[in-house]
């Protein structure tokens, strides 16, 4: 049940409640109307966890709750945050939110390459065609045989991506991630 009357701590975050739920945040803040400032959208994502961010942030857009600047800066880490981003939203979803977006490298608008960059991907045959790749192969051979987090070990997978397809970069964790649409994107695996 979603509960209608939120108290709010003295010096809490733009008057956000202390709310973890993703959907009772939304409902919250739907209910509430009121645009997020950026200190406020830091808090949300914070409080809801990194694998909750896509739904916030897809919802918050969705109500016109936060600006395209806004959705500019937070969804390539949105992204790079999330567990399984490409079973958080939909990829037509994902594809609208970074179009609007346009190409950016850790949250600021940049120029994508001006040719096509050799991207890799450590994961199992059934989910090389999802988004998030790299340009080193070390990364990729560590998400391919490592069982990361779990994950079963696969193979690495290799692409020559050419600049429209680039959504975004993210260079922090070590990981040299690009987000790449693989719609229309040749994928074949890598051996050495």
């Amino acid at each position: 049940m979603i509960n209608d009357s939120y108290e709010v701590a003295p010096g809490s975050s733009g008057g956000i409640p202390l709310i973890t739920d993703v959907v009772e945040l939304l409902t919250f803040l739907v209910r509430r109307s009121t645009p997020l400032t950026a200190d406020e959208v830091d808090t949300t994502l914070v409080r809801v966890g990194r694998c909750d961010g896509p739904l916030l942030l897809d919802r918050l857009h969705h109500h016109q709750l936060i600006t395209s600047d806004e959705v500019t800066r937070y969804v390539g880490n949105v992204w790079s945050m999330a567990e399984y981003p490409d079973q958080a939203l939909s990829h037509t979803r994902w594809r609208e939110l970074f179009r609007l977006a346009g190409y950016t490298v850790d949250g600021v608008p940049a120029r994508r390459p001006e040719s096509a960059v050799r991207l890799y991907r450590g994961s199992v045959e059934e989910r090389c065609g999802d988004w998030s790749w790299t340009d080193s192969l070390d990364v990729a051979v560590q998400y391919a045989h490592a069982g990361i987090r779990g994950r079963p070990p696969g193979a690495v997978w290799t692409a020559l991506v050419t600049p429209e397809h680039l959504l975004a970069r993210n260079t922090g964790r070590d990981e040299s991630e690009y987000i790449v649409d693989t719609s229309r994107v040749e994928i074949v695996e890598f051996h050495q």
